[in-house]
C-alpha cells in the first residue's frame, strides 16, 4: 500500500476525435510509471524511454473503444499526465505519452494498452534502415526540406597495374579464310589473332587471325587504343603459317610478297619480317616469324598496331571463268602478345556530399524536421550552423558508383540509410550518438566520438549508502548491491577495415583497405571486437570503377553503382576541395604509388587504434602485452606516419599500451537506491554524467549509466552502472 506521502499524479487523456478526458480512476499499472535510459551497448548514446503498459477502467476504457472503433488502430490519442507540487500547490505536467492502439487488448472492464514516448526519437529509431535521396527536398513523411547543394571534386588518378596476355593455344581456332579474286583482293592486310586473353585488365578487344583486303586510305586497326597513360612493356612473338592455294583449280599466280610490322599511332613502321618468293605455280606456304619488345610511355588515345601486308600478284585466270584463291593465317602454339603498364588517366568530377550534410539530410528526413544534427567531430567552419572550426573527421566526402563514374544527378541521386552509412564512420572513427535536447527544447541526433558520451563531469551523488541488502515484498533480505564482469566488454579477437575492397584485378592485392584481424592476450572471453565498415574506401576499386565512366549513349552498368564510397579531403584554396593523397604523411612505404593513393587515413591498423579505449578496458591486467596480427586480406605491408607519431604498420602486433588509457572497466554495477524526481531530473538533463555513491564499507565507486529506471511513486531508482576506470578529479 502506498503510504500518504506518496506523489499524487493525474490523467487525462487527449484526442481530436473526442476531446480530453481526465480520469477519475487512475489506470492500472501507473505505481510503474516512471522515466528510462538506456544506453546503446555499440553507439554508446542514450535514449530517454517512458513507455508504460498501463490498463484503462470505467470512461477512460469506453473513451479508448470508441476512438479505436472509430479511427482504427492508427489513432492519435495522447495520455498526459501531471503531478502535484504541495510547495506551489500546483499540477505540473510530468509526460505527455502516445497510446500505441496496435497491441491493445480488452476486457469487459478494462482496455490495456502501451504508452510510449511521441515524436523525434521514435520516429528515427523506427526509420534508421529507411533509404533516404541525400539530394531530395522531402522527408519520409514528405515534408519540404532544405536544398543541399551538392560538392563536387575532382577525382585524381590512382595509378594502377595493369596487364594483358594472350597465348597461343595448342589447339588454336581455325584461321577465317579470305580470298584474292580480281582488282584490290590482290593487297592484303594480315592480322594476328592469338587466341582468347589469359589476363585482360585493359579490355582489349579480341582479334581474329586472317587477311582482309586494303583500302585505298587507314588501312590498318590498332590492336588497342589506349585509354590511359603510362610506361607501356609490350613483348610479343608470332609463329604463324600463311597459305595461299588454289580454288577448285581455277586460276594461277606466280609471286607473293609481304611483310610484318609494328608501329605507334602514325609513326614510321618497324618492319619485324619480310618475304619474296617467285614461281610459286599456284600453291604457297610461308612461315611467317615475328619477334619484339619495347618499353615506351604512351599517353591517352595512343594506337598500338601489329600487322602485316600481303601482295600476290603475277596471276593467270583460267581460259574459262574468274580466278579465286583462298589466303589463310593460322596462328601456331609458341605465338603470345603480352602488355603491362603503370597507368594513370585524366581526373574526372565527382558530386557528392560532404559528411556533415549526409548525417544531417538523414536525420532530417527521418525525424520530418529542419533542426535535427549535431556534431563537432563531423562539423566545418561552412556548414549550417558553423563550427570554430573544421572537426577531425569533417573533410569525409559520401558519393555513389554512379556519381564517380560521372552520371548526371538528374539521372542517378545519392542514396542511403542511417545505419549502413553511420556503421562505416563508426567503424572508421570510434562513433557513438545519442538524442540531446537544444537550449531552446528541440531535439537533435548528436554524433560524436565515444569518449563524448562517458563524461567527466558527476551529476548524481547518492547521499547516503547504497545497502547491499533491501527486503522484498515478503520482508526477505535480497542482494541489492551486485558488482558483475561484464564479458561482451572483453574480446579474444578484434577486426577492423572495409568488407568491399577486391575488384578481381590482379594487382588488387596491392590495396590495403581490406579487413584485416588481432587476437587479444585473452583466453576466457569470446566476443569478437567489430570495427569493419560497409562503405568502399579501396583506391583501386574507386579508380576501376572511376574509369567506366558514363556514356550517354550506353546501358551497361557496373557492379559497384549502387556502392557508397567514402573518400577522404583536403582544404583546397578558394575555399574548394582536392582528394587527400599523402601529403600530410611524413613517411608512406610498402605502397605501390604512395603519391596517388587513397584514404590512407581510414588504413585497418590506423582504425583500430582509434577504437582502443574501447578493446583497453578488458586488457587491465594485460599490460607488457601485445595484439598479435593474425590475417589480413589485401596489402598487409603498407606503413604509415604522420608527423610527431610512430610508424603504423598494417602487419604490426599492437602492443596493449598503444591503445591509450581505457575509460571504464569491464563491470557494472546494479542496485536499487532512493531517487528523488529533481535528482532525477539532474540525470536526465545530462545522462552522459557520472553517478557517484558510497557502499556499505564506506568506499566511494562512480559509474556511468547503462540503464536507468526511475519509480516516480515510490521516489528510488534501479541504477545498472559501467564502472569507472579512474575516478573523477
Amino acid at each position: 500500500m502506498l503510504d500518504q506521502n506518496q506523489t499524487l499524479l493525474r490523467f487525462t487523456l487527449l484526442s481530436e476525435l473526442l476531446g480530453p478526458q481526465r480520469q477519475s480512476t487512475d489506470p492500472i499499472g501507473w505505481e510503474e510509471m516512471g522515466v528510462t535510459l538506456h544506453r546503446d551497448p555499440k553507439y554508446h548514446g542514450l535514449s530517454t524511454e517512458y513507455m508504460v503498459e498501463l490498463g484503462f477502467v470505467k470512461e477512460g476504457r469506453a473513451y479508448l473503444t470508441q476512438v479505436l472503433d472509430i479511427a482504427g488502430p492508427e489513432a492519435e490519442i495522447d495520455l498526459l499526465v501531471e503531478v502535484y507540487d504541495p510547495n506551489t500547490f500546483c499540477w505540473e505536467t510530468y509526460y505527455q505519452g502516445r497510446i500505441n492502439m496496435s497491441g491493445a487488448t480488452q476486457t469487459a472492464t478494462e482496455f490495456r494498452c502501451l504508452v510510449e514516448k511521441p515524436g523525434f526519437t521514435q520516429k528515427f529509431l523506427n526509420r534508421e534502415d529507411t533509404t533516404v535521396d541525400l539530394l531530395g527536398r522531402e522527408s519520409v513523411s514528405g515534408k519540404a526540406l532544405p536544398a543541399f547543394a551538392p560538392t563536387t571534386i575532382e577525382l585524381h588518378s590512382k595509378a594502377i597495374r595493369q596487364r594483358y596476355e594472350v597465348i597461343t593455344p595448342d589447339s588454336p581456332v581455325p584461321p577465317f579464310p579470305d580470298y584474292v579474286t580480281d582488282g584490290n583482293s590482290r593487297f592484303k592486310v594480315m592480322y594476328f589473332g592469338f587466341g582468347s586473353a589469359v589476363v585482360d585488365e585493359f579490355g582489349v578487344q579480341e582479334t581474329y587471325a586472317g587477311t582482309v583486303t586494303m583500302p585505298d586510305t587507314n588501312p590498318e586497326v590498332p590492336v588497342y587504343t589506349t585509354q590511359e597513360r603510362g610506361l607501356f612493356s609490350i613483348d610479343f612473338n608470332i609463329q604463324c603459317l600463311l597459305r595461299i592455294q588454289r580454288q577448285n583449280g581455277k586460276g594461277d599466280f606466280d609471286k607473293a610478297e609481304g611483310k610484318v610490322y609494328f608501329r605507334l599511332n602514325d609513326e614510321p613502321p618497324i618492319e619485324l619480317f619480310s618475304f619474296q618468293d617467285a614461281g610459286i605455280a599456284g600453291e604457297y606456304r610461308k612461315q611467317l616469324t615475328a619477334a619484339y619488345r619495347i618499353t615506351r610511355p604512351l599517353n591517352i588515345g595512343d594506337r598500338i598496331y601489329l600487322y602485316g601486308r600481303l601482295h600476290v600478284y603475277d596471276i593467270s585466270g583460267p581460259a574459262i571463268g574468274p580466278y579465286q584463291f583462298t589466303v589463310l593465317l593460322e596462328m601456331q602454339p609458341g605465338s603470345y602478345f603480352r602488355m603491362q603498364a603503370d597507368t594513370q588517366t585524366d581526373p574526372t568530377p565527382a558530386a557528392g556530399l560532404l559528411v556533415y550534410e549526409a548525417l544531417d539530410r538523414l536525420a532530417q528526413a527521418l525525424t520530418d524536421q529542419p533542426v535535427a544534427l549535431r556534431s563537432t567531430f563531423y562539423g566545418r567552419t561552412d556548414t549550417v550552423p558553423a563550427y570554430p572550426a573544421d572537426g577531425p573527421g569533417s573533410l569525409l566526402l559520401v558519393t555513389s558508383g554512379f556519381q564517380v563514374r560521372g552520371f548526371p544527378l538528374l539521372l542517378k541521386s545519392l542514396y542511403a540509410t542511417w545505419k549502413d552509412l553511420f556503421d562505416s564512420l563508426y567503424a572508421a572513427h570510434w562513433l557513438g550518438y545519442g538524442t540531446e535536447r537544444l537550449p531552446d527544447g528541440a531535439e537533435v541526433l548528436r554524433v560524436e566520438q565515444a569518449s563524448y558520451f562517458y563524461a567527466e563531469q558527476v551529476v548524481l551523488t547518492l547521499a547516503a549508502p547504497v545497502q547491499d541488502y533491501l527486503p522484498d515484498t515478503a520482508g526477505t533480505l535480497i542482494s541489492n548491491l551486485l558488482l558483475k564482469e561484464l564479458p561482451d566488454r572483453t574480446y579474444i579477437t578484434a577486426k577492423a577495415g572495409w568488407q568491399k575492397w577486391q575488384t578481381q584485378r590482379l594487382n588488387g592485392l596491392d590495396e590495403f583497405n581490406a579487413t584485416r584481424e588481432w587476437a587479444l592476450p585473452l583466453v576466457q572471453p569470446q566476443a569478437t571486437y567489430d570495427a569493419v565498415g560497409n562503405y568502399i574506401t579501396a583506391g583501386f576499386y574507386l579508380e576501376s570503377t572511376r574509369r567506366q565512366r558514363y556514356d550517354a549513349t550506353a546501358t551497361t552498368d557496373t557492379g559497384s553503382d549502387n556502392e557508397n564510397f567514402l573518400i577522404c579531403l583536403l582544404r583546397a584554396p578558394l575555399g574548394t576541395f582536392q582528394t587527400e593523397r599523402n601529403q600530410l604523411f611524413a613517411e608512406v612505404s610498402g605502397l605501390y604509388s604512395p603519391d596517388t593513393a587513397y584514404n590512407l587515413r581510414l588504413s585497418p591498423a590506423r582504425m583500430l587504434r582509434r577504437h582502443g579505449p574501447a578493446l583497453a578496458a578488458g586488457l587491465r591486467y594485460q599490460q607488457g602485452r601485445r595484439l598479435r596480427f593474425s590475417f589480413g586480406e589485401g596489402n598487409n605491408t603498407l606503413s604509415t606516419r604522420l608527423p610527431g607519431e610512430t610508424a603504423v604498420a598494417e602487419h604490426a602486433d599492437i602492443p596493449v599500451a598503444a591503445l591509450g588509457e581505457p575509460l571504464w572497466r569491464a563491470q557494472s554495477w546494479e542496485f536499487t537506491a532512493p531517487c528523488t524526481r529533481a535528482q532525477a531530473a539532474a540525470v536526465l538533463a545530462n545522462p552522459r554524467g557520472r553517478v557517484r555513491f558510497q557502499d556499505e564499507r564506506g568506499q566511494w565507486q562512480e559509474g556511468w549509466l547503462l540503464d536507468f529506471k526511475h519509480t516516480l511513486s515510490r521516489e528510488q531508482a534501479d541504477f545498472t552502472l559501467l564502472r569507472c576506470h579512474t575516478p573523477s578529479a
